[in-house]
């Protein structure tokens, strides 16, 4: 049978398996689509209904942050947040991040994976990390981690705290 929709077919498929029988379909006349129930069933979350939300992770270093649904994806992927970090979504209480069903295929696919991707910058999660904070170990883009010059020499400071900022991996 042939539906117009995803959501028509996982309605026909609800209220097949409510009526606990085969659906009776017949080539001729398909017939409508089935009524959609009342309430809708209750499925677990999946990252299109967390597009629009706000991340935040409670460790050490993260203090202030807000992640989008790309940030937290990119901050699993590389390995700053584990599975028993504790997550606030929306201002909402903290969970283990391990335990929210729209990232545990995240943590799958990182246990699977071959390669580690290189650390990125916690406030522009799309960029790659070249710095880190002395002070608070944060990691940090080049435009996180400005160029400052005292006197004869130039040092890369830490926009967030003011800290002096080092090379994750000297040239």
């Amino acid at each position: 049978m042939d539906f117009p929709s995803r959501e028509e077919a996982r309605i026909y498929a609800t209220l097949r398996a409510q009526e606990n029988g085969p659906p009776v379909v017949s080539r001729e006349s398909p017939g409508p689509p089935p009524a959609p129930p009342s309430a809708p069933p209750a499925e677990p979350e999946s990252w299109d209904s967390v597009a629009s939300r706000e991340f935040h992770v409670e460790k050490a270093g993260f203090e202030g942050d807000v992640f989008d649904r790309r940030g937290i994806r990119n901050l699993i992927r590389t390995g700053a947040v584990e599975e028993n970090d504790r997550v606030r979504l929306d201002g909402g209480p903290a969970a283990r991040a391990g335990d929210l069903p729209f990232l545990k295929s995240l943590f799958k696919l990182r246990e699977s994976s071959t390669a580690m991707p290189p650390p990125c910058c916690r406030t522009h999660s799309e960029k790659i990390a070249f710095f880190k904070c002395n002070e608070t170990a944060r990691p940090l883009c080049e435009e996180c981690a400005e160029e400052k010059k005292f006197g004869n020499s130039i040092i890369r400071v830490c926009a967030h705290c003011g800290g002096p900022a080092q090379d994750l991996v000297p040239a």
